[in-house]
């Protein structure tokens, strides 16, 4: 379930990775420029043309946005195969949508459509509680150039929380990655083995940093995992 950062260079990427493990591979384009309402339309829509509820057993990687839409369809539809979430999790790029609506409002619209502002205002439906589904979190530690041109805006609406358990007290596990939100669509060399382990076993595996991994996640100096 991609957000914003789902480009075409990004799903193919995603794609090069994941069809070679041995699972169908679904990347839904379902975060339409119009609003959330539409987008939430386009997921119903998009589940029930594919077959989705058929499957014997559902994985699902939720970007920000993605994330949105699925927690928004599991509110009035069941899906009762889906059995593992790992949600990209960024304390700084999910301020995005307020802090951009705040400081480019004009130029936000323009580019990414009404669907930004709705974001910007929404509610956020309640997280999945099941016995059924396991849920785990990948931790951005590293803010996107947009982000920090707009670190400022991010900063005002308060601290930011790195402890994966205040940022989902219902996963299962979580790690911190030294990635930015672009980078976690394609660094598959870095994010692939953990993902795959955690959807074998339910939990990432040892030697991932369950700890925040810089103080400064707003220096473009940091280093990035090669």
């Amino acid at each position: 379930m991609n957000g914003f950062g789902g480009s075409k260079s990004a799903c193919k990427a995603q794609f090069a990775f994941w069809k070679e493990q041995g699972m169908d591979v679904f990347i839904p384009e379902v975060l339409l420029r119009p609003s959330l309402e539409s987008s939430s339309v386009a997921m119903e829509e998009f589940i029930a043309e594919y077959g989705i509820t058929e499957y014997a057993e559902v994985r699902s990687i939720c970007y920000i946005a993605g994330a949105f839409l699925l927690h928004t369809y599991l509110e009035s539809h069941a899906l009762p195969n889906l059995r593992y979430v790992i949600y990209d999790r960024s304390p700084i790029q999910e301020r995005a949508p307020q802090a951009v609506m705040t400081a480019i409002p004009v130029l936000g619209t323009w580019m990414k459509g009404k669907v930004l502002k709705d974001l910007s205002e929404a509610v956020w439906p309640a997280p999945i509680v099941s016995p059924s589904v396991i849920t785990g979190l990948a931790i951005e530690n590293r803010a996107t150039g947009l982000m920090r041109w707009l670190q400022d805006e991010a900063e005002a609406l308060g601290p930011f929380e790195f402890d994966w358990k205040k940022i989902d007290s219902n996963a299962s596990d979580a790690f911190h990655v030294a990635l930015d939100h672009d980078m976690m669509y394609t660094r598959w060399d870095i994010l692939g083995a953990p993902f795959l382990h955690f959807f074998a076993h339910g939990v990432f595996p040892e030697g991932v940093s369950r700890g925040r991994l810089t103080d400064h996640p707003f220096d473009k100096h940091q280093p990035i995992p090669e």
